[in-house]
């Protein structure tokens, strides 16, 4: 166990080298605790006084010194049921707030016709936008579907995204490269899927294009993907015609 693990329950560098610190010296003054942790004597104050906060410290005043020290580690796990207690009042505020959000949000995106999205974050948020689009008989369609600069990445991506498609049942036709055909990782789920259609075309496409509905975007799967969202009718239909026409000439 790394005592800097404590990081991933909310603690800082700072709160935990004085946390460290209290726990080998027992009860112990400013000075002390400043020269154990490494942490200047002007500052350790503001450090100690964040973890009594937290609960994690206790702090006594004797003779007019004060003195600290390290509550029982029990008080970690009392520490972490009162950060769940305000992300559950949290997630109620959203709960509330929502209805009334997700109606301005429509209005609002009704107006935009171009949105670009970065990253994996941006992907989760435009393929997770499609699942919650499309129910059992719609059709997403895929053309020039790549390995990416990051494919070990892009394969877990379009794994979990893959559940999702299941979860909805809809169905989903593409055009891979054709240098895609043996990376089963990516292949594979439309190949053994009776809903899915699949095909190749010999290319070496930089972007990929996804549409469905009046949605088409335009994917770059770099290290750090760049997704254009574009919400046009006309566009669409467009693009879908061009689609049914590679789609012809890519072989199964």
């Amino acid at each position: 166990m790394n005592i800097r693990d404590l990081t991933k329950i909310g603690l800082t560098d700072g709160e935990i080298r004085v946390y460290d610190a209290l726990l080998d010296l027992g009860e112990t003054t400013r000075t002390k605790l400043a020269k154990r942790s490494g942490i200047s004597p002007s500052k350790v104050y503001d450090v100690v006084y964040r973890l009594v906060e937290k609960g994690i410290v206790s702090v006594v005043k004797k003779q007019g010194t004060l003195h600290f020290s390290a509550a029982n580690p029990e008080r970690l796990k009392d520490f972490i049921e009162g950060k769940e207690e305000e992300l559950r009042q949290e997630r109620s505020v959203v709960d509330t707030l929502l209805p009334a959000l997700l109606s301005r949000h429509g209005e609002t995106r009704e107006k935009l016709d171009v949105e670009v999205f970065y990253g994996w974050d941006g992907m989760r948020t435009v393929f997770w936008d499609i699942a919650r689009a499309l129910d059992t008989g719609d059709v997403s369609y895929v053309f020039g579907a790549s390995m990416g600069q990051d494919w070990l990445q892009a394969d877990t991506f379009f794994s979990k995204y893959y559940q999702e498609v299941e979860k909805k049942g809809y169905c989903i036709r593409i055009i891979f490269n054709e240098n895609m055909r043996n990376h089963k990782d990516r292949t594979g789920y439309f190949e053994t899927h009776k809903q899915h259609r699949v095909r190749y075309l010999h290319q070496d496409t930089f972007t990929e294009i996804n549409f469905y509905n009046d949605t088409v975007l335009f994917i770059m799967l770099l290290r750090k993907p760049l997704v254009i969202r574009i919400t046009n009718k006309e566009a669409a239909d467009s693009f879908r015609k061009f689609f049914l026409t590679m789609w012809k000439q890519a072989k199964r």
